[in-house]
C-alpha cells in the first residue's frame, strides 16, 4: 500500500488511531502508537481526504515543524534591514545637496545609512558565531532562531539598548551591538569554541572587504560622492569594530579565542570580570584608552581605499552634532 499523504511512497505502516496508511515521515509519536498528519490536526478518523486536504495538511505540518525546530533561511527581518540599507544608499543620490547642507531630511538619510549598516554588520557578526557553532555541534542555535539572520534574535539589553544610549549621551551615533547564547558544552572541542569566537570577526572582515571594493572601485565617484564617503566612513567603523572585538578582554571575541586554552584558575578569575565588561569598555572610551582602535580603523581603512577626505565627509554628514 502507499502513503495517504505521499501517494508515490510505498509503506507498511499506518496510523494507530484511524488506520490510514502513512510513511514514517507522516507519523507522529502519540501516547499510544503513532498518529498520522490528519489525526494530529484533529480530523475525524473516518473523514475522507481530498488531494487538496492532503496538500494543506502537509504544508501545515511543515510550518509547525519549522516553528519547533527553527529555520536555516534568512527571515523577513533580515530582508527588511537589507532593503532599508539599499534604499537609504539609493536615496543619497537625489538628496546629495540636502545631505551636504545638513538639511534634516538629508541628515536623517546619512545617519540612517550608517546605523542600518551597523545593524547589518552586527547581524552578520552574530550569524557567523551561530553558524559556526551549528557546524561545531551546537544544534540549539537552530531552535533559537539564530540562523534566520533576524536582528531581534541577537538583541541584548546592554549591548543593543544600554550601549547605544551611552553613545547617544556622549553625542556619538547610538551604534547597537548584539549577542548569541552558545551552549559551549555541545561543541566538539576547545578548538571549535575558539573558532566560534573568531567567526564573528571574520564576517565583519568580509563585510569590510565588500565595502572596500565599492569605495576603491571609483564607481560612485562621478555620480554620488556622498554615498562613497558614507561607505568609506562605514568601512572605518567596521575595521575599528574588528580591532575592538579582537582585544583579549573578557566579554570580547578576542578573549573567547584564547579562553578555551587558558589554565582553569586563570580562566575562572577572568570570567569573574565578564559581567562588568561593558563598564570597563565605557571607562576605556571615556579615558581615551581605546583611541588606538580608531587610529587602526583609519589606517587600515586608508589602505583599503577610504582616504581621510572621504571618511571626513562621511563622518561630518552622519554626525548628530
Amino acid at each position: 500500500m502507499t502513503c495517504t499523504f505521499h501517494p508515490d511512497r510505498d509503506t507498511l505502516l499506518g496510523c494507530s488511531r484511524c488506520g490510514r496508511s502513512a510513511c514514517p515521515e507522516c507519523l507522529r509519536d502519540a501516547p499510544v502508537g503513532h498518529h498520522c498528519l490528519a489525526c494530529v490536526q484533529g480530523l475525524a478518523p473516518d473523514q475522507p481526504l481530498t488531494p487538496s486536504d492532503v496538500r494543506l495538511l502537509a504544508a501545515r505540518d511543515r510550518r509547525e515543524q519549522r516553528a519547533r525546530t527553527g529555520s536555516r533561511r534568512p527571515g523577513w527581518v533580515f530582508h527588511a534591514v537589507l532593503a532599508a540599507f539599499v534604499g537609504l544608499c539609493v536615496a543619497t543620490g537625489p538628496l546629495q545637496v540636502e545631505v551636504l547642507s545638513s538639511v534634516p531630511l538629508g541628515r536623517a538619510v546619512a545617519v540612517g545609512v550608517i546605523l542600518v549598516g551597523v545593524v547589518l554588520s552586527v547581524t552578520l557578526h552574530e550569524y557567523g558565531h551561530a553558524l559556526t557553532a551549528y557546524w561545531g555541534g551546537d544544534r540549539s542555535v537552530l531552535a533559537k532562531g539564530y540562523l534566520t539572520l533576524d536582528f531581534r534574535r541577537y538583541a541584548h539589553p546592554l549591548l543593543s539598548i544600554g550601549m547605544p544610549l551611552v553613545f547617544l549621551a556622549m553625542g556619538a551615533l547610538p551604534l547597537p551591538g548584539g549577542a548569541v547564547l552558545i551552549e559551549e558544552h555541545r561543541l566538539r572541542s576547545r578548538a571549535w569554541s575558539s573558532v566560534v569566537s573568531l567567526s564573528g570577526v571574520v564576517m565583519n572582515a568580509a563585510f569590510a572587504l565588500v565595502l572596500a571594493a565599492v569605495v576603491a572601485s571609483d564607481v560612485l565617484t562621478p555620480h554620488n560622492i556622498v554615498l562613497q564617503s558614507l561607505l568609506a566612513y562605514l568601512l572605518v567603523i567596521q575595521v575599528a569594530l574588528i580591532v575592538l572585538n579582537l582585544l583579549p578582554l573578557p566579554g570580547l571575541d578576542g578573549y573567547g579565542v584564547i579562553e578555551p586554552f587558558l589554565p582553569r584558575p586563570v580562566a575562572e578569575a577572568l570570567n569573574a570580570v565578564r559581567p562588568y565588561g561593558l563598564v570597563v569598555l565605557v571607562a576605556l572610551v571615556l579615558s581615551g584608552g581605546l583611541d588606538f582602535v580608531w587610529d587602526a580603523g583609519f589606517t587600515v581603512g586608508g589602505w583599503l581605499g577610504a582616504d581621510d577626505l572621504l571618511v571626513g565627509i562621511g563622518a561630518s554628514v552622519a554626525s548628530l552634532r
